[in-house]
């Protein structure tokens, strides 16, 4: 099985995987999450990056979706999966978003292992941009109106 571990500060992750839970309708056994919250240490939170990815077997695969690249979050949970013989079959990704996500949970037993973090990227880099509304024409209203 590939599994995703969403690693953030503060409640993102948490956020996220229930966002991605009610998106898809259901608890999804393959996500996971892991969150540096308020007052937590960082060998608290490695320990319990551990305790979560426990499930995780040596032959399955890990993607790691993170909230900033170079952040705690990351950095300690790549020292975690490193200290459990993960690292092998783990992909990482930063810049955790809803679409990034969904793309991920949708696609990742379609994709090769080592080529999803460039064809993810690309996918969701295309849906980044800005919305427009189209310009209305002015509305004016008079006592009359009302």
């Amino acid at each position: 099985m590939k599994y995703v571990l969403l690693v953030s500060h503060g409640t993102i992750a948490p956020a996220m995987h229930e966002t991605a839970n009610a998106f898809f309708l259901g608890e999804r056994e393959d996500l996971l999450h892991a969150n540096v919250a308020e007052g937590m240490g960082l060998e608290e939170y490695t320990e319990n990056v551990k305790k979560v990815l426990s499930v995780v077997g040596p032959k399955d695969g890990l993607i790691v979706i993170a909230d900033l690249l170079g952040g705690s979050p990351l950095t300690y949970a790549s020292y975690a999966i490193n200290e459990m013989g993960l690292l092998k079959h783990t992909t990482f990704l930063t810049g955790m978003n809803l679409p990034l996500v969904i793309d991920v949970l949708t696609r990742k037993d379609d994709v090769n292992h080592e080529f999803i973090g460039d064809e993810m990227v690309c996918e969701i880099r295309d849906s980044i941009g800005p919305f427009f509304l189209p310009k209305a024409e002015a509305v004016t209203s008079s006592e009359e109106d009302i």
